[in-house]
């Protein structure tokens, strides 16, 4: 029933020349189609299965967000409340912190309204040579030390006055969650939306390729260009598409709970080098996700765009 999807997830991975690739459809939660492609491993031996867990970079986005409002409904956390003062970052002596930091709320860190502008700027979740030559580090870049040191550089613009995409805000999120729930990032994700939904196979990426879960697929290259684990919150984590079926199930893509018989049309791209995620809620019910170990480091847009209207033709042509 699903050979045009199939189709159109196998011409997407030629376009981008990736080796592997996943897609779930699922509907009110039932999973209605699951199938991989290609091989996880890069030498082309190894079948990929349906359930192979990818890198979902910014796919991770939505899943933060959404511990961060269980949060809130918790009562642990309040859309108000003030990042910076929860972390309460101890700051060497005659060290400059910019003002405006103080009124950075959890809302403006959720909307991407904090302050930073990575197009005229950095973008500090790729800088882990630089902050590490800074902060005179003897070991590897935390996504702690990342937050520590931005809190001595300058706003790029005054908090809640425009929207401007942040890996970096993400960031922040997860050290809040980490600072009011008491453990670390993958310990607050299993508290506070794993475990009450049932979400298996949502989990931390990990840098050291002999740590990861034997379902994890291999990348290509250009992939060991960066840390996955200093993108904890913002793009760190890995997935099956059935599992992100599931967590779609229960929350839309800005994070927020799932209401019974609610209509919802979200996408959400996730993008590194090697990896291309999308996550796709239709208005008519219909949940899917794509995990493709590949990307084309100079057409993202386009492509992501191509991928997202050659799955919604096929979908429409099928009969579910």
């Amino acid at each position: 029933a699903f050979a045009k999807l199939n189709e159109a997830i196998t011409a997407h991975m030629k376009t981008l020349g990736a080796k592997a690739a996943t897609v779930a459809v699922s509907k009110n939660g039932e999973i209605l189609h699951s199938k991989g492609f290609g091989t996880s491993d890069q030498a082309g031996r190894k079948a990929c299965p349906p359930g192979a867990l990818m890198r979902v970079a910014s796919v991770s986005k939505p899943v933060t967000s959404a511990s961060i409002r269980e949060a809130v409904a918790a009562g642990k956390l309040a859309f108000d409340d003030k990042a910076f003062e929860i972390l309460a970052i101890k700051e060497p002596k005659n060290a400059k912190v910019d003002p405006e930091l103080g009124k950075i709320t959890i809302r403006h860190l959720l909307d991407h309204k904090g302050g930073w502008d990575r197009g005229s700027g950095m973008d500090p979740m790729f800088s882990g040579a630089r902050i590490k030559s800074e902060l005179k580090l003897a070991r590897a870049v935390t996504p702690a030390d990342v937050v520590r040191f931005m809190n001595t550089q300058p706003l790029d613009f005054q908090p809640g006055t425009k929207a401007v995409y942040s890996n970096f805000g993400y960031c922040v999120l997860g050290r809040v969650l980490e600072k009011k729930m008491g453990k670390p990032f993958p310990g607050c994700l299993e508290e506070l939306v794993f475990r009450p939904n049932g979400l298996t196979d949502i989990k931390l990426g990990t840098d050291s390729v002999s740590r990861r879960d034997s379902r994890e697929v291999e990348y290509p290259a250009e992939a060991r260009q960066f840390s996955i684990e200093l993108m904890d919150a913002n793009g760190g984590l890995v997935a099956s598409a059935p599992a992100l079926c599931v967590f779609m199930r229960h929350f839309t893509l800005n994070g927020e709970r799932r209401l019974p018989g609610g209509t919802v049309d979200w996408t959400y791209f996730g993008s590194l080098p090697g990896t291309t995620a999308m996550a796709r809620q239709l208005p008519g019910g219909l949940d899917v996700a794509v995990l493709i170990n590949g990307r084309r480091n100079q057409s993202i847009d386009a492509d992501n765009q191509a991928l997202k209207k050659a799955v919604e033709a096929a979908l429409k042509a099928t009969k579910h």
